[in-house]
């Protein structure tokens, strides 16, 4: 896995060499506010005073300004702005330092210090303000904003080579001003940096495009990824008919793959154990989409709407950080295990159609309306695997509790609902424990908003079968951007597909399985506008995912 810049902490600048950085970014609510700061190391103020004299506008945007006092003479300022009016939360503070470092980098900075001069308020804020993983999600912009994509290190060093300078910076430094102890700070760069790790590989793997990152490609950067990390274990399947007799709806929909060898699909399994056993509260099961390219299959995109869908893996992408991030972590209280199912969706002689009615692992037949609504066929027999695991664990019995969780791009309509925010679907037990509701408030706290969707009866009602030559319909024949409940009614497909039907409330609590459809098509990119680019990707769930279900987060 790629190495992060090296991170000191300081609860104050009197601890911070000059000589050790070489820009100072100064991050702050306002700037009256910062200007009485009683910070008696903080000497740029001759540096600011000049311009706040004659600019009345001065500091409420970032700008750098010449300052001798200061590391390298560059002294940024860049402000958060309010942290306790209706919308704001923690994100404001991460926009506030990522744009800040960036440009610190901008001005040739390769060792910046980050000052964060003013704690966020802890009382009398808005609803969605929590600011307990501030300092958290301050390193976590810092890094981000240093981050050199996995394609563009390629290109440097297939272009410079060993001249090729593949990183950012060097180094960076963070200032905490008022930081309650050195422990706890050390401890929030601990999180912070097990995380980055977990979010850069799977932005990497997010970033290739669908030749750089073919279902073997995308098994292999996995697999030399999780080698040296402890606690995991790797598994693939590449054999098609192993693949046709375990996982026959990704199979049926890779069909038109199987030309070429190097796009064939296969499934790749990474099992996490806590070196702690004993203190295992929770046995999570995720299931990650690893679509590398979305053509719509047979049901082919038009009109362009296929730019983009080398994305369509970021569910794969951000199961594979979560589980990598949590091995770096040594994480104790949770075991994981994880099953990606990557494919192509390609379109060809071969193509899964329309109207053909295929069996699922759950013995279950699924009528096909739409090849394009691949994603749900590519996860749910993996979901059928793990509900077969809990069933067979709890037999055996292992009363440890136990979830499902998805991870995919699943729908435009989710965007559409919500914008650039991701989205949870969660079954009957789920909601009564409260799962859902986890990872809506994680998501607050690390700055990766999720929308708590429910599942209603006529979700389930647009599934269900109307005759009797098949048990349940994938979809229908429209986009999901123009039908009603869009992302809502894939959960209750997936749920009759896979047999988690019959581990619902009323099953009652030894056979509930609480299950929890995570659409992350809004997060898992930025939505900025990025031109004829492609917008940037963010390494959502894994922040949030880690809130959820680390006991030290």
């Amino acid at each position: 896995m790629q190495a992060l810049p090296d991170i000191k902490t300081y609860r104050s600048l009197s601890s911070l060499s000059r000589d050790r950085h070489d820009s100072l970014v100064v991050v702050y609510v306002d700037l009256k506010t910062l200007l009485l700061l009683e910070e008696p190391a903080f000497t740029a103020m001759s540096a600011i005073q000049p311009f706040v004299q004659v600019d009345k506008e001065f500091g409420k945007t970032v700008v750098l300004v010449p300052a001798p006092s200061v590391g390298g003479g560059r002294l940024v300022l860049s402000p958060i702005g309010s942290l306790d009016n209706d919308t704001d939360d923690v994100r404001k503070i991460a926009d506030a330092v990522k744009a800040g470092v960036a440009r610190a980098i901008d001005a040739g900075s390769k060792r910046p210090a980050v000052f964060l001069a003013q704690a966020p308020p802890s009382e009398d804020v808005g609803p969605d303000a929590d600011y307990s993983r501030w300092m958290e999600v301050a390193v976590l912009a810092a890094l981000d904003a240093s981050y050199t994509t996995l394609v563009v290190r390629e290109h440097l060093a297939a272009t410079h080579g060993a001249e090729a300078v593949l990183e950012k910076v060097e180094s960076i430094f963070m200032v905490v001003h008022g930081a309650s102890s050195d422990v706890d700070l050390a401890e929030a760069v601990r999180r912070a940096k097990a995380i980055e790790q977990g979010r850069r590989l799977a932005v990497d793997m997010g970033y290739g495009d669908a030749e750089r990152m073919t279902p073997y490609r995308c098994a292999e950067t996995i697999k030399a990824a999780v080698s040296s990390l402890p606690g995991i274990t790797y598994e693939e399947i590449k054999d098609l008919e192993t693949i046709k007799r375990e996982y026959p709806l990704l199979y049926n929909s890779a069909r038109a793959s199987f030309s070429e060898k190097h796009t064939w699909p296969c499934v790749v399994k990474l099992e996490y154990r806590s070196p702690k056993p004993a203190s295992v509260s929770e046995h999570i099961y995720l299931v990650g989409k690893g679509v590398t390219y979305d053509t719509g299959g047979i049901s082919l995109k038009v009109g362009g709407a296929m730019r983009g869908m080398s994305r369509d893996k970021l569910g794969a992408c951000g199961v594979v950080g979560f589980v990598a991030a949590t091995a770096v972590m040594q994480e104790t209280s949770v075991d994981i295990s994880g099953i990606l199912a990557f494919e192509r969706n390609a379109v060809g002689p071969a193509s899964l159609l329309p109207d053909e009615v295929v069996v699922s692992r759950a013995g279950v037949r699924v009528l096909i309306n739409d090849t394009d609504a691949e994603g749900r066929l590519v996860m749910t027999d993996a979901i059928a695997e793990c509900r077969e695991r809990i069933v067979a664990a709890r037999a055996a019995g292992n009363r440890t509790p136990a979830a499902i969780f998805t991870a995919a791009t699943l729908t435009g309509h989710v965007i559409r609902a919500y914008g650039w925010y991701g989205a949870t679907v969660a079954n009957g037990p789920a909601r009564r424990d409260g799962y859902d509701r986890r990872l809506a408030l994680a998501g607050l706290a690390y700055g990766d908003p999720f929308e708590n969707s429910v599942m209603r009866r006529e979700d389930h009602q647009f599934v269900a079968a109307r005759t009797d030559r098949e048990d349940v319909y994938q979809s229908n024949d429209k986009p999901s951007t123009l039908t009603n409940r869009g992302h809502q009614y894939p959960a209750a497909f997936i749920i009759k597909a896979s047999g988690l039907d019959r581990h619902g409330l009323a099953s009652g609590r030894e056979s509930a399985i609480p299950f929890v459809h995570v659409d992350i098509a809004g997060s898992a990119e930025d939505g900025c506008d990025p031109g004829l680019g492609l917008c940037a990707i963010t390494g959502s769930p894994v922040a949030t995912f880690a809130g959820a279900f680390w006991s030290s987060a």
